[in-house]
């Protein structure tokens, strides 16, 4: 395997993992710090964080849709070739799908936040490590979704128009080659 193989398969295991990471060292800071639900403005925190959710899935929606128009261009033939269309996936629907957890859990957060307990701290934290999770997650998928929208065709090269001159050196060069090849 070539190196070049290497790093672009560690690229994508990095890729692939560190927004388990992201999501990890939310967990940490929530456990060494003792985050709760009762923090002022936690309320506006969880609109906000419904809000961009929610532009997030409809940000989404509407790239798929440019995705679609975009199949047959040099980008995503070009993941095709590297065999990264199915990474490629991976990482939309993971980003997708953390979106609608972190939606789902900030609903359900603006209601049991009224009912202090045991359940309630328990779903902080798990509200608050799929946060970091959603949000390295969209980080991921939209700085790739926005480089292939802007990813710019490479031109074909032009066949430049040889004169007499550069047609007799090249015939020669190759009736050359032709005479070490065949003795």
């Amino acid at each position: 395997m070539s190196k070049k193989n290497n790093v672009y398969r560690v690229g994508n295991i990095l890729s692939l993992i560190y927004p388990l990471i992201v999501a990890i060292l939310f967990f940490y800071v929530d456990w060494t710090f003792k985050f709760s639900y009762s923090i002022k403005g936690y309320e506006n925190i969880l609109e906000s964080i419904i809000t961009f959710a929610s532009i997030i899935i409809g940000f989404y929606t509407a790239m798929y849709g440019i995705l679609l128009t975009l199949s047959n261009s040099s980008i995503i033939k070009e993941f095709r070739k590297r065999d990264l269309d199915n990474i490629f996936k991976i990482q939309l629907y993971d980003s997708l799908s953390a979106s609608f957890v972190i939606l789902i859990i900030s609903i359900l957060m603006q209601i049991a936040h009224n009912y202090p307990g045991n359940f309630t701290n328990l779903l902080f934290d798990i509200w608050f490590t799929c946060l970091g999770y959603f949000l390295a997650t969209s980080y991921r998928a939209i700085s790739l979704l926005l480089r292939i929208l802007f990813v710019k065709e490479r031109p074909s090269p032009k066949m430049k128009e040889k004169n007499s001159l550069d047609k007799q050196r090249q015939i020669k060069e190759i009736n050359d080659n032709n005479k070490k090849i065949n003795g």
